[in-house]
Parts: structure tokens; sequence; C-alpha cells
């Protein structure tokens, strides 16, 4: 009796570890799940753009001698020498690449509702090189500089806040001033869809592009990024680098692959899927290696009982049965608790995610499936001996 004892404590210790261990791996199926599923939710993300065959440039040019009345002329003139290069699709400049991670915003008062917004001044080629439609109004034209009335195109994120359902086009929005930047009186000509603008994971801001000829001559700089379209790739840029360093020979220039860019910011969400992946991947192992090790080692110790189960008339299928409803018991059990700590660690972890929420049903349910499956498969082996 002290022996029988004995080895039911000691199986039962066995069984809380194995539980445990079923436990753990629950939380790094999901947590692995979860990061692959954000990870995948970003890169096929619609961020309302033109992705591919853009390269963003930068022009600096520190060294000039350019009065700030001239430079939205000589930005000009750049912008047509980087579009008459042998195989440029487009070009347009900008005072905010998108998707790059930094901001420009205005404090604006449309009517009597007042708030901030973001600005990106751009040239009237902006939205055809970015694959923008406008939905309503006129795109911008060479007319539109600081000598006519200031103009405006707005999102619709911009729309739902500060005009609702009034008629947005020659709606009036009023800048606040700023530091270089005076009050300004702008009326909305267009409206386009909703873009993403610092990165793929914030939701869209209001936003608002008045045309780059109508920038502040107070707040002017010795350099423009531009948005280049090119259907040759990197031939177009050697030729926009060599037909622009001969014309300006001063000229700083650098260039980097627009879609590289937006795949280097997700640097951190691929590594941390690749490593929730892994360490998931690994839980499953350890869990097949120690449910498998564990009931073949506790079938073993029970070899007479099973023997005399079997003598007393117990078939084959009785036998697997037990078995497997004692890696039933501990599966269940397992993953109970790993579920409870799975919420408990997701919500530490729910500003890493996108478009998923810590307690996502699916993949709860599909971590315990897989967790079952492994178990069967674990469990098979030492029922198929014992019976």
């Amino acid at each position: 009796a002290r022996g029988g004892a004995g080895n039911r404590e000691r199986f039962s210790a066995q069984r809380i570890m194995v539980i445990t261990q079923i436990a753990v791996s629950m939380v790094l199926l999901v947590g692995a799940l979860l990061f692959v599923r954000s990870y995948r939710n970003l890169v096929t993300v619609d961020s309302g753009l033109r992705e591919t065959g853009l390269t963003v440039g930068y022009f600096n040019f520190p060294f000039s001698n350019i009065k700030p009345e001239n430079e939205s002329e000589f930005k000009r003139q750049l912008l047509q020498d980087v579009r008459s290069v042998p195989g440029v699709e487009n070009a347009a400049t900008t005072t905010n690449t998108p998707l790059g991670g930094s901001s420009w915003e205005h404090g604006v008062r449309v009517g009597g509702i007042e708030g901030a917004s973001k600005f990106t001044y751009v040239s009237p080629t902006y939205f055809a090189t970015m694959g923008i439609p406008l939905l309503a109004g006129r795109n911008f034209t060479e007319a539109d500089t600081n000598n006519s009335p200031y103009v405006l195109i707005v999102n619709q994120a911009f729309i739902h806040r500060y005009l609702g359902t009034k008629t947005p086009i020659g709606q009036l929005v009023r800048v606040m001033p700023e530091p270089q930047y005076p009050e300004r009186i702008y009326q909305i000509v267009a409206t386009m869809p909703d873009t993403k603008y610092g990165s793929l994971r914030e939701d869209t801001p209001p936003m608002a592009f008045p045309p780059a000829a109508q920038f502040p001559l107070t707040a002017q700089r010795p350099g423009v990024a531009m948005m280049i379209a090119s259907n040759t790739g990197p031939a177009a840029i050697s030729g926009v680098r060599r037909a622009i360093g001969a014309k300006y020979p001063n000229m700083i220039l650098q260039f980097s692959d627009f879609q590289q860019n937006i795949q280097d910011n997700l640097v951190g969400d691929r590594m941390m899927a690749v490593l929730s992946g892994f360490f998931g991947v690994l839980a499953a192992i350890l869990v097949v290696v120690g449910l498998y090790g564990v009931l073949s080692f506790l079938i073993a110790q029970r070899r007479n009982e099973i023997g005399i189960r079997i003598a007393l008339g117990a078939g084959r299928w009785q036998v697997i049965g037990l078995v497997m409803r004692d890696t039933a018991v501990m599966l269940v059990s397992g993953v109970i608790l790993g579920t409870i700590f799975s919420l408990l660690a997701g919500r530490t972890a729910s500003a890493m995610l996108f478009g998923l929420k810590p307690y996502d049903v699916a993949t709860l349910a599909f971590a315990f499936c897989l967790l079952a499956a492994i178990a069967a498969i674990a469990s098979w082996l030492p029922a198929l001996k014992a019976s």
C-alpha cells in the first residue's frame, strides 16, 4: 500500500509538470500566432498609395544663394528637370514623404470647430505620381501660387472631423499662425480618399494638401523631397543622378526605394514574428517530447495494472481509450491555464499588434486545436504499446 501511494504521488507530480508544460506551450503558441498574423496584416494593409516603382529623392542645396522669393520657381524648374529624364514616368515634390514616420501639423479652425490637421505641401503632379484619385473638385495648377487665393485638397478624415455632412468644396479653412507660418485662410477645391500618413499602424488622421508653390516664403529651406515614379527602376534614377549632378554640381543627392523604406520600418514587427514563430515551433516540439516521454513512463509503471485489466476482459480499444483519456485531462487542464496566462500576457503586448485583439478567438481556437493534434500524436504510440 505504501508503494502504491508513493507511485500515485509521483504520477501526480509528473502530470502537474506536463500540464504546466502544455500551459507554457499554449502561451508561446498564442503569442506566435498573434505576432505572425499581426505582421501579415501590416504587409497586406492597403495604404491607399502606390508603393512599387517609386523612389524617394532628397535634393539639398545648402550652399546656394537662392533668395526665398525665388526658391519656389527654382524647385519647380528642378522638378521639370527630373521629369524630363528618360525612364521617369512622373515626379512630384512634397514637404513630407508618406510612411516615413515623420509628421507635419498645423492648427486649424473650420467654422466653429478648432483642432489640428496634417499638412503636406505638394506639386500638382503629386496625386498622379502616388496613384491617389481625386474624388471631387479640381487638381492644383501652376497658377496656384502665393500671389493667388490659397487652396486645399482634403481627405475624408478631415471632412468627417470638421465638416460633417456639409459639401466640402468651397468651404474655408483658417490655419492658425505659428513661427515662420503666418495665419492663412484656405479654400477647399478638391477631396481625396483616406491614405496612410506616417506609418501603416496609425489610423488615418485629418490631412490637408496645399500647393507647393504656396509654401510660406518665411519657411523656405534649401532643399526639397521628391517622389519619383519610373518604369526602369535603378536605370532611371542613375539618369536622374547624372542629369541633375551635371546641371547642379553643388547639389547633394540622396535616393532610396519607397517600398524598401516601408519594409525597413516593419523590421521590428518582422523580427517579433520570426522569433515568436521560432518559440512557437519549439513549444510544439517540447509538447510532443514531454507528453510522449511522460506517458511512456506512466504506462510502463502501470504495466501490471493494464495486464490485469486485459485479463479481466478489457479490449484493445478500451486500453487505448484509457491512455487517451489521461492525455485529454492533462491537455484540457493545461490549455485552460495557458489560455488564462495568454490573455494576461496579451494585454501587455496589445500595443504591438495590428488588426488583432489579444483575446482573438480564432487564434485561441487554432492554438487549442494544434495542441490537441500534437497531444493525440504524442500519446498514440504509447497507447498502442500499452494495448
